[in-house]
């Protein structure tokens, strides 16, 4: 293994992933009063964000090319579109309400990944499914499951 960009940023993400850890164990412990609590999304980011800068380092010592490395400036746009489109989530979120602003983010997201591998019309297709898909199991994981208020928007 050589001390490549890949695994230093693995290493940095892992350290700001135990910084981060640090922070969220002083909130309410999730399930301790029969609800999510404050600490229940900073929890689960922590474990994603683990395993994801150890798949990384793992990778890198297994010394094996990762298939999914995309060409030239290819990847730089779709972080920065997935950025944008994270941005217009988050902003669109409350005056949309939970069905509009998630069925269009995942939409968008998937069509995002889906479009160079099916193109067309079964990338809209797929991404169809896809966002109807997560954004009805979400709204059951939260409205049922913990019983959460999630925004209708403001229409």
């Amino acid at each position: 293994m050589t001390l490549n960009r890949q695994v230093i940023f693995a290493l940095f993400i892992l350290a700001l992933d135990a910084a981060y850890l640090h922070q969220a164990l002083s909130l309410t412990f999730p399930f301790a009063r029969g609800e999510p609590g404050p600490a229940f999304m900073p929890l689960i980011l922590v474990v994603v964000l683990a395993i994801g800068a150890l798949g990384v380092l793992v990778q890198e010592l297994r010394g094996t090319p990762d298939p999914d490395d995309e060409v030239g400036g290819t990847f730089a746009l779709r972080t920065l579109a997935l950025i944008a489109l994270t941005a217009g989530f988050v902003w669109a979120f409350e005056p949309l309400g939970y069905w509009i602003a998630t069925a269009g983010y995942t939409f968008a997201v998937a069509w995002l990944f889906e479009q160079d591998r099916l193109g067309g019309v079964r990338a809209v297709l797929t991404s169809a499914l896809i966002a109807a898909g997560i954004t009805v199991s979400g709204w059951l994981f939260f409205a049922y499951l913990f019983e959460l208020f999630l925004p209708a928007g403001r229409f």
